[in-house]
């Protein structure tokens, strides 16, 4: 397209872009999505200040050796542990069953008992049984006859390499997954309506018929769609941005780095998602005659993201791999949402986010064009609400009063 085209349609960006910056409801919006973002950084430092802490019951003192290993293994594993002498196994058995303590011991040699309670309290009650089970080897080798280095060599034997076959269970970074499959949601609801809003706004006021005269109906509609993605990007930012520097300062992040390629494909996704959509919020809003009448104009298109967005947290989430997390991240109408979803579980072979991908951005481009059609026709159509099949039976005469735009012409002032 020649440089005169770009021009007009940068002139109607910057303008969305101003207007939308100077609005009122958008500062607050994304001062409240500031807060957010500040929030995932600042409530989980407050929360989880102290180490987790398992409280083991033994009778009387517990043996040097057992607090050694536990010691160890809470270094390691990041955790404390807090001895509770109790005066015999009854009194262990009744502390563990009240929920006084995590675990319980009591007893000796083959005759040792650990008592866990109810909820199992997580892989401490494992840890204390190695812990018992290494003593007792240890004590047996010495009862053997071997020295010290020697019992130190059998212990030192490096366990075999294991190797993951199957799904990684990555809790974290599906987590990671999830948050983004709502964010993106969100982020694309809430751009396609602002868009929605401003071509019906300028529809119904006129100014849009004000504009053509000197700026053709493409350049008006991929502007306003520019202008508004920009908005909803600085959003983002505003969500993204504290969050993500804390991950790449922090050293205990509970985010796992293989996550952070999936932060900046959301990104990538966001830009696709917003391709594929925005084009269709503005020709449909470029339908109605009355600003109030956009919601009911738009409904289609909530309806697909909802059922993208249920799809990829309620199927994807539990089951990336099935027929249906697969069909739907691939559809070019449910994949912004899906696949950066499916993405997280790490399963996802990189030909189908290649596919997945060239298949939005070509969606996008017919999209573009049609919107581009139905806008054209049904923008200078007022007094009344314009049907679809209307704009799209044939070509209509212009309203009154409103200039086509020459061949010369698209780089006017807006």
């Amino acid at each position: 397209m020649r440089s005169g085209w770009w021009n007009g349609t940068w002139l109607v960006a910057r303008r969305a872009l101003a207007e939308g910056l100077a609005s009122r409801s958008w500062r607050v919006v994304t001062g409240l999505m500031l807060l957010a973002g500040l929030a995932v950084v600042v409530v989980p430092r407050l929360l989880g200040e102290e180490a987790t802490t398992y409280r083991l019951a033994v009778v009387g003192e517990a043996p040097e050796a057992l607090t050694r290993q536990l010691d160890a293994a809470g270094r390691a594993a990041d955790f404390q542990v807090r001895v509770l002498a109790r005066s015999d196994a009854a009194a262990v058995e009744a502390t563990v069953r009240d929920g006084d303590a995590d675990v319980g011991l009591a007893g000796s040699g083959q005759g040792t008992t650990v008592y866990v309670g109810p909820d199992r309290a997580g892989p401490f009650p494992s840890i204390v049984a190695g812990a018992v089970t290494a003593g007792r080897t240890a004590q047996a080798l010495v009862d053997a006859g071997l020295t010290p280095q020697q019992i130190a060599t059998v212990q030192g034997t490096e366990p075999p390499r294991q190797v993951v076959v199957g799904r990684v269970d990555d809790r974290a970074r599906a987590g990671v997954g999830f948050a983004v499959g709502i964010v993106l949601y969100i982020a694309l609801l809430i751009t396609g309506i602002g868009i929605a809003t401003t071509v019906a706004t300028e529809k119904a006021t006129r100014v849009s018929e004000v504009l053509l005269s000197v700026l053709r109906p493409s350049q008006l509609l991929v502007g306003t769609v520019v202008g508004a993605g920009l908005l909803s990007l600085l959003q983002i930012a505003a969500l993204a941005v504290p969050a993500g520097g804390s991950l790449l300062l922090s050293h205990r992040s509970d985010v796992p780095a293989s996550a952070a390629p999936d932060i900046a494909l959301a990104v990538l996704w966001f830009l696709l998602g917003l391709a594929v959509y925005a084009f269709v919020f503005a020709a449909l809003a470029a339908l109605v005659d009355k600003v109030t009448e956009v919601n009911g104009a738009i409904v289609p298109v909530q309806m697909l993201l909802i059922g993208a967005y249920l799809i990829a947290v309620v199927v994807t989430i539990s089951s990336p791999t099935s027929p249906v997390s697969v069909a739907a991240s691939l559809f070019p109408l449910t994949s912004p949402i899906v696949m950066p979803v499916r993405w997280a579980s790490g399963l996802v072979p990189v030909w189908q986010l290649v596919a997945s991908m060239v298949l939005a951005v070509a969606t996008a481009v017919l999209l573009a064009r049609f919107a581009s059609l139905v806008y054209r026709r049904g923008v200078v159509r007022t007094g009344q609400r314009v049907k679809l099949r209307e704009v799209l039976g044939r070509e209509h005469a212009p309203s009154p009063g409103l200039v086509r735009p020459t061949r010369g012409q698209g780089s006017g002032r807006v």
